[in-house]
This record gives structure tokens, C-alpha cells and sequence, in this order.
């Protein structure tokens, strides 16, 4: 414990986490405020799912080419750029129109696709291998708190000031954190390497890095599955509570808060014990299967369920349906060959946000040509036992090749 609790790992680490945090609120911010913001939009509430496609799908893009942009500029001036664009989103999403609410999508997309890509490489070349998983998994967690963060602060906002205005006071929190960030440049960043050639930038080859690994094509359909699920939950829980349940949004957003905490606590948890007590690909079946049967269990709520209840559910929810990121992610970087570490990342997340991309939106119109969130909700299940048995398959002792 000892080697984790140095300037040189936490520093890093609580840049990243930060970093993390924030642009993730800014991206699960408007599913929580979509109740209220899709009625001066002038479109159906139901239509987030095609927002958030269009968010994961820039996302895919801009991972991709992430690996060079960081080589070439360094992990801490992306992820400036980063905020600052993210920031730029939310303001095109306070005009109130559906072209820029798209807009606003592509800016926060293009933003977190870098992510990834961006804190990988920093905190493997600072982590001890023994706490790889870990750490991967505490970053990851921000992803959660920035829901968490999301869904209890940004209904409180929205109650005293309006939506826009909510909205508004995210983005500048944003540009703050882009300042503050700064001083961290030149403790954790290699030097950047301004003669990079921007043709290196290749859309493919992270993806032939990822195909090039066996056990990475079998794990990587699991992710595109889980992230397809975990998605839906980010984008449609706050809609399912106040519509179909008919939860104010207040009371929906600290469900949603409790959902995403419980994320931020399965991640950590997940994360210490991957690799020690039971294996990552073990606990990756597993989380699959538990949140398969807690799906069909949220499906039955209703008005007349105690609040505490559904508060408990929402918190083993998120604790299983959000645990299985870090483990993913650290194993890629453990995998990746040398010095490809941001490559691997970006091929690695292109593939679970092209899961993210296409399921939203049949989430969507399966309820509405439903009628409902029965058949949704037992879809999703069924693709979460789909992921866990593609888990199962990923077991192969043959040596993964080194280069794609």
C-alpha cells in the first residue's frame, strides 16, 4: 500500500479522476435535465437516446486519433481542450433548438472520446503493476461520481435557476477545472513531442491492435454489451422514474445520484479485489449475471414502492451494472504493446462506444413502440447475460501477440 500512497501516483491519479468527473458530468447532465429541457427543445423526451448516440459516436472518432494527439501535445493539454470544448457543448445545448442540442452532442462526444486514451498512458507509467487494476478502477469511477455529481445537483440548480442556467454554471466549472489543471502539466506529462507528423493519426490502426489479441476480441464483445446496458441505464433511468414510475424529477435525480454512487463504490470494490480474492474475468461473468436479474427487478417498479427501496436497488444497480469499466480498461493496458498504451485505449473504446452508440436509440423506440419498459428492460437483460457468456469464452492460455 505503501508504493500507492506517493506523490507520484496520487497526483496523476487525482488529476485524472477530476478530469474524469467533470466531463462526465457535463455528458450525464442533460439526460438528467431532458425531462424538463426536451419541453422548450420542442422534441419528446424519449428522443435522449438519439442525443447520446450522437455524443458516443464523435466519441468513437475522436478516441481514435487520440493516441497521437497526446504523443504529440502531451495527456494534460488534450484533456484541456477537452474541458474547454465540453464546456462549449453545454453552451450550444442552452440555445433550445434540436440542431444545436446535436451540436452540443458532437462537441461533448469529440471531448470524451479523449479521456480514455488521455489518462491511460499517464497513470500506467506511474502505477506499480500490482495496483494497475486499481487505480484503473478508482479513475474509472469518475465516470459514476460525475453521474452521481450529476443527478443530485444539477435537478437543485434546475429547481432555483432553470435549466439553462444549471447548465450554464457546469460550464464554467469546467473551464475552472481546465485552469486548474495546469500545474500538474509538467509533474505528470512526458514531454510532448511537437514533431509527431499528424499523419500518424490512423483510424485504423487501433483497431487491427485490438483485433491482433484474441482474449482482448473476446472481451471486447463483452464490453460493447455492457456498455450498450450501462448506457441505457445513464440515459433513460431519470426518464423511466419521472414518466413511466411518475417520480418528480427531484426525487428521479437523487435515484440517479444513488445509481451512479453505487458505481462509484463497485468500481473501487471490483477494482481491489480483481486479480487477488477472484479474478477480473471471474468477476466480469458475474456482474453480468446479477444486473441481467436486477434489470427485471427495476422493471417492476412502481409509484407505490417504498422510496427507500427503490433507493437500495438503485445502489446495487449501479454497484453491477457500472463495475465492470476499470477491469476492462486496465486489462487493456496491461495487454497493449509498449508505448501503445493511449493506441490500445482508444481501438479498445471505439468498439464499447459503438454499443453505447447503437443501443440508446433502439432502447427508445422499443419504448415507445412498446408502450412501455417491460420488453426494453428484458432486452438489456437479455444482452447482459449475451456479455457475461462472451466472458466466459474469453479463456484462452494461448500468448497474446505483442503487435496488430
Amino acid at each position: 500500500m505503501r508504493d500507492l500512497l506517493t506523490p507520484t501516483v496520487l497526483i496523476p491519479l487525482l488529476a485524472m479522476l477530476a478530469i474524469q468527473s467533470l466531463m462526465s458530468m457535463a455528458d450525464f447532465a442533460v439526460p438528467v435535465l431532458a425531462p424538463e429541457a426536451a419541453v422548450d427543445i420542442g422534441v419528446a423526451a424519449t428522443l435522449i437516446g438519439t442525443w447520446v448516440a450522437g455524443l458516443y459516436g464523435a466519441a468513437m472518432v475522436s478516441g481514435l486519433a487520440a493516441g497521437p494527439w497526446v504523443q504529440r501535445y502531451g495527456a494534460i493539454r488534450v484533456s484541456q481542450a477537452a474541458l474547454v470544448l465540453s464546456a462549449a457543448g453545454l453552451g450550444l445545448f442552452v440555445l433550445a433548438h434540436p440542431a444545436t442540442a446535436m451540436l452540443s452532442a458532437i462537441c461533448l462526444g469529440v471531448a470524451y472520446g479523449t479521456a480514455n486514451p488521455a489518462s491511460s498512458g499517464v497513470l500506467a507509467r506511474h502505477t506499480p503493476a500490482r495496483w494497475r487494476a486499481f487505480v484503473f478502477s478508482v479513475k474509472q469511477s469518475g465516470v459514476t461520481l460525475g453521474g452521481a455529481l450529476a443527478g443530485a445537483i444539477t435537478p437543485v440548480l434546475a429547481a432555483w435557476y432553470g435549466w439553462q442556467a444549471a447548465t450554464l454554471i457546469l460550464a464554467a466549472v469546467l473551464v475552472l477545472l481546465a485552469l486548474l489543471v495546469q500545474p500538474t502539466r509538467t509533474r505528470i506529462d512526458i514531454p510532448s513531442d511537437p514533431g509527431t507528423p499528424r499523419s500518424k493519426v490512423s483510424i485504423m490502426a487501433p483497431i487491427r491492435l485490438i483485433l491482433a489479441h484474441r482474449l482482448l476480441r473476446w472481451l471486447t464483445v463483452a464490453a460493447v454489451l455492457y456498455s450498450g446496458v450501462q448506457v441505457c441505464l445513464f440515459s433513460f433511468l431519470v426518464v423511466y422514474l419521472t414518466g413511466a414510475v411518475g417520480m418528480p424529477l427531484t426525487i428521479a435525480g437523487f435515484a440517479y445520484a444513488a445509481f451512479q454512487s453505487g458505481g462509484i463504490a463497485g468500481r473501487i470494490f471490483w477494482g481491489g479485489i480483481a486479480g487477488g480474492v477472484v479474478s477480473a474475468r471471474a468477476l466480469l461473468i458475474l456482474l453480468g449475471l446479477t444486473t441481467a436479474c436486477l434489470l427485471i427487478v427495476i422493471a417492476l417498479f412502481a409509484q407505490l414502492w417504498p422510496i427507500a427501496i427503490v433507493f437500495v436497488l438503485s445502489v446495487v444497480l449501479g454497484g453491477c451494472a457500472l463495475g465492470w469499466n476499470g477491469l476492462y480498461m486496465s486489462e487493456v493496458a496491461r495487454l497493449a504493446p509498449d508505448g501503445r498504451i493511449g493506441e490500445a485505449t482508444g481501438g479498445a473504446q471505439f468498439f464499447f462506444f459503438a454499443g453505447a452508440m447503437v443501443v440508446p436509440p433502439a432502447f427508445g423506440l422499443l419504448v415507445d413502440l412498446s408502450g412501455g419498459y417491460d420488453i426494453p428492460f428484458t432486452v438489456i437483460a437479455v444482452m447482459s447475460v449475451c456479455a457475461s457468456t462472451a466472458v466466459a469464452l474469453a479463456n484462452d492460455p494461448a500468448p497474446e501477440p505483442q503487435e496488430g
